[in-house]
């Protein structure tokens, strides 16, 4: 898969969750800063790197971010943050069907309030592994 077709399969899968309002391919600091009125909860991923391997393989280590509205004193945050943890679980579960597969054990941590608009969820980052048929020229 090239890059874009990482993205734009990552986006298609998240978007497909019924309790996912937004999908985006940039940190959530970017995202915060670039929306006035964000659609929520969110998915923002960002593709920290990729390795091609020989035969094909190729292995792109990707962080997640899960969040939704806390409340302005964090009322809400135990209840979003479980609300996004289920949702990451439901991610990393339809991340091992072809085409992709991903790392066995995937560490979920929870996020309190890091970002603006008192947002709280879930993060984590995971190997997804992909496979291409180099082109011969």
């Amino acid at each position: 898969m090239t890059y874009n077709q990482i993205i734009s399969g990552i986006t298609a899968l998240l978007e497909s969750h019924p309790r996912i309002q937004a999908a985006k391919n940039v940190n959530p600091l970017d995202w915060i800063n670039r929306n006035s009125e964000p659609d929520l909860p969110v998915c923002c991923f960002d593709i920290i790197d990729g390795t091609y391997k020989k035969g094909g393989e190729q292995v792109w280590s990707i962080q997640f971010f899960f969040l939704d509205q806390s409340g302005p004193d964090g009322e809400y945050e135990t209840e979003v943050i479980s609300d996004q943890w289920m949702i990451a679980e439901d991610i990393v579960e339809k991340l091992r069907v072809p085409p992709y597969s991903v790392d066995d054990e995937t560490i979920i941590r929870a996020v309190s309030e890091k970002y603006e608009n008192f947002l709280s969820g879930v993060t984590f980052t995971t190997n997804i592994t992909t496979y291409s048929i180099p082109e011969c020229v």
